[in-house]
């Protein structure tokens, strides 16, 4: 199963950005299941929807139609995550010294991911390569 990151999903989505065919085309290529996490859908949605990232963001509703759209059409799986995953971020931190901030979004995706022996993680965030459990692809 190959993990698909936030931006990658924006991407895929919104037909604008500069790696929309690049997306598609990769993911054209990849003979694997895709997922991707609760973090990753919501962290989509408050992207399609920001007035400083878009210039004509979607409504809510709009936003959540099209993703919901995509990722059938896609057979994107959302993960499910335990309610404490938190607790294991001492133990990435054993791994990866000084996790903070908006990092902490990046070590809650990468737990998923781990806890459903995913892999690989079409990405283009460098920060990922961080996490030795996951093989991270751009």
């Amino acid at each position: 199963m190959i993990g698909i990151d936030t931006k990658i999903l924006v991407d895929l989505l919104v037909s604008s950005t500069p790696n929309h065919t690049q997306t598609l085309e990769k993911l054209s290529q990849l003979e694997d299941d895709f997922c991707t996490t609760p973090t990753n859908i919501g962290e989509c949605l408050r992207l399609l929807t920001h007035p400083k990232v878009f210039q004509k963001p979607l409504t809510l509703s709009r936003a959540v139609s099209v993703l919901d759209h995509a990722l059938s059409y896609y057979k994107i799986r959302i993960l499910d995550e335990s309610t404490d995953w938190w607790k294991s971020l001492e133990e990435v931190e054993k791994e990866i010294a000084g996790i903070r901030g908006n990092e902490v979004f990046d070590a809650r995706i990468a737990l998923c991911l781990r806890a459903h022996s995913v892999k690989r993680l079409y990405t283009r965030d460098a920060d990922f390569k961080k996490y030795s459990f996951l093989k991270s692809f751009a």
